[in-house]
């Protein structure tokens, strides 16, 4: 099904945003589908030219299927933003309060016995940090920014073959681990480091701690050389190179590190 895409004002993103905890909250602590729908109801939100193909999002037991399945659908769809475009607050907090709030409110159900379930609600439809990691906590604004950095147009048989193998395993706590950084803003970083890894399956576990090494790596290289000017090929090199010799010299990881990513 064909839809066009929405988005709002950014007064009217920051008049809700301003006074989201005395006016506006209680509609998500009580899933109010109606007062939400109302609520965006206004000429300050609006659709957009393009349309796009609505593909249903879904969040099942397995995180693996989670994020594979919601990164396919939301990339798929709305492959036609650009970074800039899909770096706007209002473009998510729209979608995510009008197409996608059958979503968001399943999602919310879920979480409302949680301490910190307002903290849950204005993560979910809100930037709440800096942009780089709002990008990947806001519900739907992360599965597009993580299908574009792992999304692979070199591998035409399946360019998602990174972003499979990249949440295979331990892909929530990846996400923050990895995708936060400066440095994975860089996309063909971002590739080169995944694809090394995965190079090297035979020796390091593909969990967290396989890319907080290799950003620590990558982070403490960039003092003495530009990273961004480093080809993919030369950063899954670079990874592959810097693995083989961490495995060779186990002492030079701590004893957590350790026993987090070698194998055997």
């Amino acid at each position: 099904m064909k839809i066009k895409a929405k988005t709002c004002d950014e007064n009217f993103l920051e008049e809700v945003k301003r006074d989201f905890d005395t006016k506006y909250i209680d509609l998500y602590r009580n899933f109010d589908k109606k007062g939400i729908q109302e609520l965006f109801n206004n000429e300050l939100v609006y659709d957009i030219e393009q349309e796009f193909e609505y593909l249903e999002l879904f969040d099942p037991k397995s995180f693996s299927d989670l994020f594979i399945n919601n990164i396919k659908s939301i990339y798929e769809s709305l492959k036609f933003l650009t970074p800039v475009q899909a770096s706007r607050e209002e473009f998510w907090f729209t979608m995510i309060n009008t197409i996608y709030l059958d979503y968001l409110l399943d999602y919310l159900k879920t979480v409302s016995d949680r301490k910190d379930f307002d903290q849950k609600i204005k993560n979910s439809i809100f930037y709440n940090s800096s942009i780089t990691k709002a990008q990947t906590i806001q519900r739907i604004s992360r599965y597009w920014w993580l299908g574009y950095r792992t999304y692979d147009e070199k591998n035409i048989s399946n360019p998602y073959w990174l972003t499979e193998y990249f949440f295979e395993r331990d892909g929530s706590s990846k996400i923050i681990a990895f995708f936060t950084s400066n440095l994975t803003n860089n996309k063909d970083i971002a590739l080169g480091i995944i694809e090394g890894i995965k190079n090297r399956n035979d020796k390091i576990v593909n969990n967290r701690w396989a890319y907080l090494i290799m950003n620590k790596y990558f982070n403490a290289m960039g003092g003495v050389r530009i990273i961004d000017i480093m080809t993919r090929e030369e950063i899954k090199k670079e990874t592959m190179k810097y693995i083989d010799y961490i495995v060779e010299n186990p002492e030079l990881l701590s004893l957590e590190e350790r026993k987090g990513i070698i194998k055997g």
